[in-house]
């Protein structure tokens, strides 16, 4: 399949064709100051003469040539086009030149800055950076208030001395849940895989799914902390009180080693910048009270060079 910008203009020669009269060309030294060359109404700046020679690697007598061309077959397929069609025309170009300018000032920025590296590890861990994973029943005795903070770690006590010897989750939550509790709730299940840092994940197919929320930092480590599967932790504290842990299962965890990392780090940084330009150009867009969204057919020449 053709690049837009080789279809474009092959279509719009074809259109110039077909017309009964052409627009011209001119170029005269009575042109206004900063104009190089008038296709038809539209006048060509040497400024976009200046980027269409860098862009394009040609020099400005072609460049000129390569406007001039450009611009005359955008006239022709106005005169001889619907309305319609030749605005989805030129937002097509439009959308395309800035596309690769975004690609190609992404490209310029050079290498991964160590702030683009860990944000991307940090919105990726689980498939270039997942830390060892730790899926547990567990029983806790739910408290909030500090004042009944020593009969909550005293039931808690009774809860692990209750669950010494279970053989499986279904078992441990059983038993918890037969518990009497007094004043005070037990709320025992099954959880996720969780992370030394409280990262939450379950396996999905032959991949992973991240969860939408963080276990406590205190419950992580004391499940983390837990050596083999089926053994117990010692009575541990959270934020929501105090708990019993079985350890059901250990993931080890994965890295992307080098240099795959770094080759999949600089991929997504292109894409990351790209991305950040056009935000940054729509909300200046949104800004401006007044849009002007048509843009002359040689400003697009000059920065969209044809793929072969």
């Amino acid at each position: 399949m053709k690049a837009l910008g080789s279809v474009v203009p092959s279509f719009l020669f074809a259109l110039g064709c077909s017309g009964d009269a052409a627009p011209t060309a001119t170029s005269s030294a009575s042109l206004p100051a900063g104009s190089a060359a008038r296709a038809g109404s539209e006048l060509i700046s040497t400024a976009t003469i200046t980027r269409i020679a860098q862009s394009q690697g040609v020099a400005p007598r072609d460049a000129v040539g390569l406007a001039v061309s450009d611009a005359l077959f955008a006239e022709a397929a106005k005169a001889a086009l619907p309305s319609a069609t030749t605005r989805s025309i030129e937002r097509a170009a439009v959308a395309r030149s800035l596309l690769e300018q975004f690609s190609q000032q992404a490209a310029r920025a050079g290498p991964p800055t160590s702030h683009e590296r860990a944000e991307i590890l940090r919105d990726r861990w689980l498939e270039l950076d997942r830390p060892a994973g730790a899926r547990t029943t567990h029983a806790v005795v739910l408290n909030e208030k500090p004042e009944l903070d020593a009969g909550a770690h005293a039931l808690a006590d009774k809860l692990f001395r209750a669950l010494q010897g279970v053989t499986s989750g279904d078992e441990l939550i059983r038993l918890a849940n037969a518990l009497p509790a007094g004043s005070f709730k037990i709320r025992a299940e099954g959880l996720p895989f969780v992370t030394p840092d409280g990262r939450a994940f379950q396996p999905v197919g032959s991949g992973f799914r991240g969860g939408t929320s963080t276990f406590d930092p205190d419950f992580a480590r004391a499940a983390s902390a837990i050596a083999l599967p089926g053994e117990l932790s010692p009575v541990s504290k959270s934020a929501f009180g105090y708990h019993v842990i079985r350890l059901e299962e250990r993931l080890p965890g994965a890295t992307v080693p080098e240099p795959e990392l770094s080759q999949r780090i600089a991929r997504e940084t292109l894409v990351r910048r790209a991305a950040r330009d056009r935000r940054e150009l729509l909300e200046k867009l949104r800004q401006t009270s007044s849009v002007q969204l048509e843009r002359a057919f040689d400003e697009l020449t000059a920065q969209v060079k044809a793929a072969p």
